[in-house]
């Protein structure tokens, strides 16, 4: 198979699998599994010449009811205006249940049940309401609309396929264009970036980029406005984390950190939830994706998760110092942050690559009552089938 017939058929260019080839690029799960696929390879070590076995089906995560919602979200567009005698939608209101909506993906552990069972109709309203309203109310609805998508892009995250979530990454470009202001469209390139990036590292920096020196013009005093703008450098560290930009990287977490460090204490962003907290977990993925396991695990045990206001990234970060022992084959340290990993996101530990990655690395790797506890902890998961 020739290069551009290869990634043509996994939706990239000749040039992106060139890169990979010659080694000047590293290559996301995702790309790899859909590069598995069109090979028709069941094993991902024949890809990247690994030493051990790694199943392609450790990374397919089982089914979810929030697939159907995500699916009813991008399926049902209404092109009709409200019928007469039906109430003028209330942009406020629609703006709470979508700030709500976030809450609950923030503090609950069934967090994509519930908002999977909100979202759909909530992104059905906010849409209507856009035909129908006008002004400055109408701005603020495609705001929420953004909002709104970007946190259905979190949900379909790992859940769907790569082209579902540009569809979703898209609308939530084009809310925060016609929300025409600075947070809005900052917020949009964020959520954007995310999709962006499993594509393309260096598009997806230079797209945040632009906002986020759009949004420095704009921020003023407004807390909210300095929290994306931290998340942005965030953002832009992790893309170039991905690509190998050990300097470029490290600035941009610098730049980061600087905005945490003059908001308040207890601050977080209501939708990124930047803080301090999440400046220090950032730099433990950004080690880790520079493939400095050892600084990563040091950087992860000096954060304490309580101080997280949220389950699911107390959850993904368990799941990252459960790697990080992992890859240090410190396999019973490996196996208890991972417990806590499934026990404080349970929804979100099943679907994420990362975590089940982990699990059937330990259950391959262990002995004795670690292995028994390692098999247990991968049923629960989802990996291995039930006895």
């Amino acid at each position: 198979m020739s290069r551009p017939v290869l990634a043509g058929l996994v939706g990239y260019s000749a040039d992106w699998l060139k890169r990979i080839e010659a080694g000047q690029r590293g290559v996301s799960i995702p790309a790899l599994l859909r590069l598995a696929r069109v090979l028709r390879v069941d094993d991902l070590s024949v890809l990247i010449d690994g030493d051990m076995p790694i199943p392609v089906s450790a990374w397919s995560g089982p089914d979810h009811p929030a697939v159907a919602a995500i699916r009813e979200i991008i399926e049902s567009v209404r092109f009709a205006s409200p019928r007469h005698g039906e109430a003028s939608p209330d942009s406020g209101s629609l703006a709470e249940r979508v700030t709500q909506a976030w809450r609950d993906w923030h503090t609950l552990p069934d967090n994509h049940s519930v908002v999977a069972s909100v979202l759909p109709r909530l992104i059905a309203e906010l849409e209507a309401a856009a035909i129908v309203l006008d002004g400055a109310e109408r701005r603020s609805v495609h705001a929420s609309l953004a909002s709104a998508y970007g946190l259905a892009q979190h949900l379909a995250v790992d859940m769907v396929e790569p082209e579902v979530g540009w569809v979703i990454a898209d609308r939530a470009a084009r809310a925060a264009q016609a929300a025409d202001d600075p947070v809005s469209l900052a917020f949009g390139a964020w959520t954007y970036g995310h999709v962006l990036r499993s594509k393309d590292a260096d598009a997806a920096l230079r797209a945040v980029a632009e906002a986020a020196a759009e949004l420095e013009r704009h921020a003023g005093d407004d807390p909210d406005a300095a929290g994306l703008l931290g998340s942005l450098n965030l953002h832009m560290a992790i893309s170039a984390a991905y690509q190998g930009q050990d300097g470029t990287a490290w600035r941009f977490w610098d730049a980061a950190n600087g905005i945490a460090d003059r908001l308040p204490a207890a601050y977080f962003h209501p939708q990124t939830i930047f803080g301090a907290e999440n400046v220090a977990i950032h730099g433990v993925s950004i080690a880790a994706d520079l493939r400095r396991t050892g600084e990563a695990v040091a950087r992860a045990e000096r954060i304490n998760p309580d101080a997280v206001p949220s389950r699911e990234r107390r959850g993904r970060l368990f799941g990252e110092i459960a790697a990080g022992h992992l890859h240090r084959r410190e396999l019973p340290e490996a196996l208890h942050y991972l417990q806590q990993a499934y026990l404080t996101s349970p929804e979100e530990v099943p679907y994420a690559p990362l975590t089940r990655g982990v699990a059937v690395e330990l259950v391959r790797s262990s002995t004795g009552w670690l292995k028994r506890d390692a098999v247990a902890l991968a049923e629960q998961i989802g990996v291995l089938p039930a006895a």
